[in-house]
């Protein structure tokens, strides 16, 4: 008798994990607008950056948020992190993707802050202590010209993704960083 009522027990356990994973899929969730604690955060990782190299503290842009949202929502959507080609000029981008739930937005943002070990200070994209180093999240963040951030977090249940826009736009080719 124990068995069997494990058995049934077992049976709705997992009809249940199948349903609130069916609900799950496709849907997203986010952080931005009026959510305080997250904007300080992503505010406040990205300053430590700026101010190790004596830079001016980015503020918080609605606007900005309101495009990484929109982003963000979409590689949720489709699963993939890729980059949106038709902000190019207008507004920087970084974006970073993870297994839902298993990092914090400082984690996320720290990722992009330590190519700066990569880093070495010269004109972009030559900026680099070699070929393979990847440090362009990091010199978005310490692009002298950028004043602003907005950032969103969405998630499908299965990868979390965090899309942070900056203006004006970094990353100019011939330019050094500050």
């Amino acid at each position: 008798m124990g068995e069997y009522v494990y058995c049934i027990m077992r049976y709705f356990y997992l009809s249940a994990l199948f349903f609130v994973s069916l609900g799950l899929h496709g849907q997203t969730s986010q952080h931005t607008a009026g959510d305080s604690v997250f904007i300080r955060t992503i505010l406040e990782e990205h300053n430590v950056i700026r101010q190790e190299v004596q830079l001016l503290n980015l503020a918080w842009s609605a606007s900005l948020a309101a495009d990484a949202r929109g982003w963000a929502n979409h590689l949720a959507g489709i699963d993939k992190g890729e980059h949106d080609a038709s902000i190019r000029g207008r507004e920087g981008e970084n974006i970073w993707w993870g297994t839902a739930g298993a990092f914090s937005v400082t984690q996320m943002v720290g990722f992009w802050g330590s190519e700066k070990n990569g880093f070495v200070y010269g004109t972009f994209p030559d900026c680099k202590k070699s070929r393979s180093a990847v440090v362009g999240h990091y010199t978005q963040i310490i692009w002298k010209n950028t004043t602003s951030v907005g950032c969103a977090l969405a998630t499908n249940g299965k990868t979390d993704y965090l899309v942070c826009r900056y203006g004006p736009a970094g990353n100019i080719i011939g330019q050094k960083p500050y």
